[in-house]
């Protein structure tokens, strides 16, 4: 390419030399020129500053002496073919500078011709470019050492039992080892990307769903237990853990995830979870005494992983000296063994009820038991009797939360003191007993403290669990007072280790108006929103279960059309898991459809202009129809859409009531 000037070679335009020489000698980097059989004849006084060396040490043929030996054949021979050709040059190599070290530069060069073509002078320029060089250098050895690490990880991971895969990140992933597609039958192609979608168990879909994305999002590994579907339609439990991989700036370039099978140990453990679930209706209450002017209500909560299932209890007996006994207490450890000395406990507690009339006496004697047959278990237990004629409480308390007592429902709930150390650590330690007042519509509440370790902010949690007690006083219209505090306190968060509760209303209770129980008044369903089949089921089995408790069997068809409006929404809007959830323990039942997609926005009542255009109009007849509508987006979800349906429940036979009051 010959040098150009406004569009003319410079073989047309006439140069002063010696001024070219003067202006190279400003300009910021090095420059040279060269006679047309390639002697470099000037270098500007950068080369100096570059170098270190003098002009001369470029000038002729010098500047092959300061060629790194392993770049001079490179270099020479490139020159050589410029020369030949006439073409442009550009070469990288290394020169040695005065002090003997070496440094990387790039030298471009470029002819110009006379009139006949023929070259008449070379001009080019040296730039350093030594950093960029070593930069490179270190990038492609990282990259090197990546690229063999990712050879030797595949390596292994195809030697191992577990199945193991590689993500870019944004969590596509890209790799599995040969046990994923030995497992699960996906081909390549079916599996890449977000393939892997289809070999979960649609329960637990949902979860992921919340889970892998947040992950993706936030750089945090992940863990969880969830089923796959293996290639001849059984489904394993697996344990995946995923990780990210960092650059140097903390960036996240890529994820490893591995499942490992643990369905023998699932299986298992479920047989241990059975056996400790049964042991705790065992041990557990079978019902609880009621009074005209006293309502009891418990629940047990299983802990969310099947291992921390087993240590909690809640007791209430009714004394034949009109005194009403109540324990509360958590047993250390999870498992079969702490299921069966809940037992023991309890009933060591029941049997010194009959003794002793003070609490802490029942505690000393319980603890003297305890550390004689079980020397190295530490139990949290608190004991107490309403008196006979309910105006007070006497109770001890051995390490365990104090009650909750409220009074009104519109002030803070009252405070009362902590106890003395845990049963069994062998303190010999002496109890005391506690007395509380008892006002017309109080409530008590005793509790473990799984019913607040839920969260990480235990100071909120338990100022949830207050606020729910105080709405109970002289409210005893709620079928299941329990289940209302569990839902105020936990917000659809899993306990994460069990719970129990005990409350006792002080009021007095209309028996015939407790809801019945004769049939379950919360159900949810589960499907996909692509699986045409369980959809429509579904839909069949919640319209079957609204025209079974409905009171007006003509009310269920408004209902209906809810029903239909809010699915048929939800399966355009969201593919994926729906879930949906009828809650009929109140007058009217309450519909709520949840999806893991963008749903609905916003329920707009107005129909669209055209009447006639879909679009809009179930919107509208949700908006309508229903006694209530909302929609909210869901964290960890996508849309929670939420309708109570114009349909009237039928009123509670006495007979259930009473089978209510003896399930308990």
């Amino acid at each position: 390419m010959a040098i150009v000037a406004n569009g003319r070679s410079m073989a047309d335009t006439p140069v002063d030399f010696e001024s070219w020489r003067i202006a190279a000698e400003v300009l910021p980097t090095v420059v040279f020129s060269a006679r047309p059989d390639g002697s470099v004849e000037f270098v500007n006084r950068r080369w100096t500053e570059l170098t270190g060396h003098a002009a001369s040490s470029a000038l002729g043929d010098a500047w092959r002496t300061i060629v790194h030996p392993d770049d001079l054949e490179y270099a020479s021979s490139a020159w050589r073919h410029s020369l030949e050709s006439g073409d442009d040059m550009s070469l990288e190599c290394r020169i040695r500078r005065a002090d003997g070290t070496y440094r990387w530069v790039i030298t471009n060069a470029a002819a110009m011709r006379d009139a006949q073509g023929a070259v008449a002078r070379w001009f080019g320029t040296v730039h350093d470019i030594d950093r960029r060089k070593h930069a490179e250098g270190s990038l492609g050895t990282s990259n090197a050492r990546l690229e063999d690490s990712e050879r030797k990880f595949r390596a292994l991971a195809n030697a191992i039992p577990v199945i193991c895969w590689t993500a870019d990140a944004q969590g596509w992933i890209d790799w599995y080892n040969n046990r994923w597609f030995e497992f699960t039958g996906q081909t390549n192609d079916e599996a890449l990307g977000w393939g892997w979608q289809a070999a979960h168990h649609p329960d637990d879909f949902l979860d992921v769903m919340r889970s892998w994305p947040r992950s993706i999002e936030t750089g945090e590994s992940f863990e969880m237990e969830f089923r796959l579907r293996r290639h001849d339609g059984v489904f394993h439990w697996f344990l995946t853990r995923i990780e990210p991989l960092r650059d140097t700036d903390g960036k996240i370039i890529r994820w490893y995830g591995s499942h490992i099978d643990i369905d023998a140990q699932k299986n298992a453990l479920e047989r241990t979870k059975r056996v400790a679930e049964t042991l705790q209706e065992v041990f557990l209450p079978k019902h609880l005494p009621q009074y005209p002017d006293i309502r009891l209500d418990a629940l047990y909560l299983p802990a969310e992983k099947d291992s921390l299932v087993g240590g909690d209890w809640f007791d209430a007996v009714a004394l034949p000296d009109g005194r009403l006994m109540f324990s509360i207490g958590d047993v250390a450890g999870h498992g079969l063994h702490a299921s069966a000395l809940v037992g023991r406990i309890r009933q060591a507690i029941f049997t010194l009820a009959f003794k002793f009339t003070d609490p802490a006496m029942i505690l000393k004697e319980t603890d003297r038991i305890l550390s004689h047959q079980e020397p190295d278990i530490m139990v949290s237990a608190l004991v107490g009797f309403v008196n006979a004629t309910h105006t007070t409480i006497n109770y001890a308390n051995a390490g365990h939360p104090p009650p909750i007592v409220a009074y009104r429902s519109d002030s803070s709930t009252a405070t009362q003191p902590f106890g003395e150390p845990p049963l069994g650590i062998g303190s010999e330690q002496d109890y005391m007993t506690h007395e509380i007042p008892l006002h017309p519509d109080a409530v008590v509440a005793l509790y473990t403290d799984g019913m607040i370790e839920f969260s990480r902010d235990l100071d909120s949690a338990e100022a949830k669990l207050r606020t729910a007690v105080a709405l109970l006083v002289g409210n005893t219209s709620i079928a299941r007072p329990a289940l209302a505090v569990q839902e105020i306190v936990f917000d659809g968060m899993p306990p994460k280790d069990d719970a129990a509760l005990l409350l006792m209303q002080f009021s007095a209770v209309d028996m015939s108006a407790l809801r019945s129980r004769a049939v379950e008044l919360e159900k949810t369903w589960r499907f996909h929103s692509s699986d045409a089949q369980t959809a429509h089921v579904s839909r069949h089995e919640i319209v079957a279960f609204l025209k079974q408790m409905a009171a007006e069997p003509e009310q269920v068809f408004a209902g209906e059309l809810v029903l239909g409006e809010l699915l048929a929404n939800t399966v355009e809007h969201a593919p994926g898991i729906v879930e949906v959830h009828v809650d009929w323990t109140g007058a009217r039942p309450i519909v709520t459809v949840r999806d893991v997609g963008p749903g609905l926005v916003n329920l707009n009542r107005d129909l669209p202009e055209d009447i006639l255009q879909e679009h809009g109009r179930g919107v509208y007849l949700i908006k309508t129809l229903a006694d209530e509508a909302s929609v909210r987006r869901s964290p960890g979800y996508g849309a929670e859409v939420r309708a109570v349906l114009p349909i009237t429940r039928k009123p509670a036979a006495p007979d259930d009531a009473r089978n209510e009051l003896r399930r308990e």
